[in-house]
């Protein structure tokens, strides 16, 4: 790598880190991790973090769509599993097992008529077994018993499994008619731990491994496999789109052959796109959905077994903008958040709301109140079962915190300083709070941190402010933006937190008040403000500087927003417009560009 002086002509610079805003289809070489990247042109889809499965695991089959899909098998050394569980679009629920546990099998239909075939029991398997929405039944076996297959289907009547293991890698064919399997036509090329999509008439089978991890692509139209563009990069334990087409899919994650993958690629029936990657590397996962719908689900994460869910928006989404979702139930101004943009918790507002709000990732639910009824308080927390509502205005300045377990508010102990219009970020065993003001309305430069059982002083502000935004997964790494200071200067400021100390580092593009941030210390937006009229201004914070990005569609100030999003997807709900106070929530569907590392 450290060789290259161009490529087609193009100048290769050198850079210790990675540029702050490199230009799509710019070319450098990272001298400090020793590997060339480029970025891909503007896409128009993305994935986003959904809610965790029941039981992580690898090796398992997926089968349905995005908003109803199953999870079948797998296995969580020491053992196989038999577990299924059954998607709704927002939550998993484990529902009746498999007759034979196993691994490395394949599955083809929907959550209610589905059809698992073949897998790891041990040994080799062909046991076919249909779903019929809510049980397994046994039917007639595979005519060749096989491992780390593919196969997909239209439902239990009509199905498709190919390739496998052992010995070496089997190009064996069979079709599922309902009743019994038939041997046709066979692959091109032999070969194991490929994927796959569409029916038991059209089918795609991408991927895998011979004696090396393959790009090779074929297509089967119901009675013959033909040869068509390969896969960008070679893959093998990757996941599918298996309810795509022969002419619309998407393949994701996987190995290279080296290290595991988060890459993902696109098919357009006639050639495969890289487009964005998962947010992690992860191998031996499930997949289902379309090319424009997807779910990932589980797989291999090196150290641990995953159980987290991924959703596919599709190229029919915006990127890098807002889209607007479903209200709250109560409008509010000045309010908290806590928690993810599919999972999320909102809290409190102004003037004396108690209110307290659970999001989804499709619809708000009223839930307990504060025991204190607030606003203009400090929000801490990145899950929206764990989170820290801390002093505000409860009809004077207080420094009262209280701690939300997923089902009720506890009051916990005192901040040091009472104040309101401060920022917080962390989580609920590990946050901090900065700034505010204190009765009379002096700004407070003071800060304090969270271990879970009491605050502690810490090292205050080079800038006291109120009305700032805060942002951080811990207490040792946050931010905070913006604010008015004590001669009332509406201030475009960001101080980063190490954990010990305040370090002033690049302000805001347009400075203001009364915003909501989510994300952490090195990735993380600023999401409306005051400034000093109202703007619906969005900056992404990269870790070293701002870039203003798309607009919120509405207006607004000292609305929440689920602390522990990312710059890649957050939510953002209620405020002010100027006029009322509002209920309305937007969906934040992240970057508009990628870095990638070159590997040719």
């Amino acid at each position: 790598m450290s060789t290259y002086q161009g490529i087609r002509g193009l100048k290769v610079r050198d850079y210790t880190t990675n540029p702050d805003n490199p230009l799509e289809g710019q070319l450098w070489y990272n001298k400090t991790d020793s590997v060339g990247k480029y970025q891909i042109p503007n896409v128009t889809a993305s994935w986003r973090t959904q809610n965790n499965m029941n039981t992580a695991r690898e090796r398992l089959a997926g089968a349905g769509l995005s908003t109803a899909a199953l999870a079948i098998g797998g296995e969580t050394p020491p053992g196989l599993k038999s577990l299924t569980e059954s998607w709704d679009g927002s939550t998993w629920t484990e529902v009746n097992d498999l007759n034979t546990a196993r691994s490395y099998l394949k599955a083809g239909g929907t959550y209610t008529s589905s059809l698992v075939f073949g897998g790891k029991s041990p040994p080799n398997t062909g046991i076919t077994e249909s779903w019929n929405g809510s049980s397994w039944t046994e039917v007639n076996d595979l005519n060749t018993a096989r491992q780390r297959h593919a196969g997909v289907g239209a439902d239990n009547t009509s199905s498709i499994a190919f390739g496998g293991t052992p010995p070496g890698g089997l190009a064996v064919t069979e079709t599922w008619n309902g009743s019994s399997w038939t041997e046709v036509a066979d692959l091109n090329s032999g070969r194991y731990d490929l994927a796959a999509s569409g029916t038991s008439t059209a089918a795609l089978a991408f991927g895998g491994y011979t004696t090396t991890t393959i790009a090779l692509n074929e297509s089967w139209n119901g009675s013959t496999w033909t040869e068509l563009a390969d896969l960008v990069a070679n893959k093998r334990y990757h996941g599918a789109s298996v309810k795509g087409t022969s002419t619309a899919a998407l393949a994701f994650g996987g190995s290279d052959g080296t290290a595991r993958v988060a890459s993902t690629e696109t098919w357009n029936g006639t050639s495969w796109a890289e487009t964005t990657d998962m947010s992690a590397a992860r191998s031996s996962l499930g997949g289902a959905g379309t090319n424009t719908a997807g779910l990932a689900f589980a797989g291999d994460q090196g150290a641990t077994f995953s159980q987290a869910t991924e959703e596919w928006t599709g190229a029919g989404a915006d990127i890098g903008a807002w889209s607007t979702s479903t209200s709250m139930n109560t409008a509010k101004n000045i309010t908290g958040g806590a928690g993810i943009s599919t999972a999320a918790l909102n809290f409190g507002g102004f003037p004396g709301v108690a209110n307290t709000e659970s999001w989804n990732g499709s619809a708000w639910t009223e839930v307990n109140d504060l025991n204190t009824a607030r606003g203009q308080m400090a929000s801490i927390g990145i899950l929206y079962t764990a989170a820290i509502c801390s002093g505000g205005d409860i009809g004077t300045v207080g420094n009262v915190s209280e701690e939300w377990n997923g089902s009720n508010w506890t009051e916990i102990s005192d901040l040091n300083t009472g104040r309101e219009q401060l920022a917080g970020a962390g989580t609920n065993t590990a946050g901090v709070v900065a700034g505010g003001r204190t009765p009379g309305g002096t700004v407070r430069s003071e800060a304090e941190t969270w271990n879970g059982t009491s605050w502690t002083e810490v090292s205050d502000l080079n800038t006291g402010r109120r009305v700032l935004g805060g942002a951080g997964h811990t207490n040792t790494n946050a931010i905070v933006a913006g604010g008015v200071d004590g001669p009332a200067n509406v201030r475009g400021y960001t101080e980063s937190w190490n954990g010990s100390s305040w370090t002033e580092v690049n302000d805001l593009n347009t400075a203001g008040y009364s915003f909501p941030m989510a994300g952490s210390g090195t990735n993380a937006l600023a999401i409306g403000r005051t400034s000093p009229s109202l703007t619906a201004k969005t900056e992404d914070w990269n870790g070293n500087n701002w870039t203003e990005v798309n607009d919120l569609n509405e207006a607004r100030q000292g609305g929440g927003a689920s602390l522990g999003g990312t710059d890649a997807s957050a939510l953002m709900f209620g405020g002010n417009n100027g006029t009322v106070n509002v209920a309305s929530t937007e969906e934040w569907s992240g970057s508009s560009v990628t870095t990638k590392v070159l590997t040719d």
